[in-house]
């Protein structure tokens, strides 16, 4: 298991935190905070809930948050720069 962070500056800052398994390629646990707004604000515990256990893969992550963030509102980041700023702490 590896442990890992990194800030990304898309619109607004976003810091990831997250340990995944090196050897499955998979995200064990994942915190996102930073300087963003998402709504409803509970789409964020359901978002890192729905990464944990997918694959570290760009295609993979990005179809992952944008289903997760279906009927949700975000502003300071998109699917595009999320997924970038978890490929940063790989």
């Amino acid at each position: 298991m590896r442990n890992s962070s990194s800030v990304y500056k898309s619109k607004k800052l976003v810091q990831i935190s997250l340990s995944y398994d090196e050897e499955n390629h998979e995200i064990h646990s994942i915190k996102i905070t930073g300087d963003f707004f998402l709504y409803p604000e509970d789409r964020l515990e359901l978002l890192e809930t729905n990464l944990i256990g997918v694959k570290v893969d760009r295609n993979i992550l990005r179809k992952k948050i944008e289903e997760s963030l279906i009927d949700s509102q975000t502003f300071g980041f998109d699917s595009k720069s999320l997924t970038e700023a978890i490929m940063q702490c790989i």
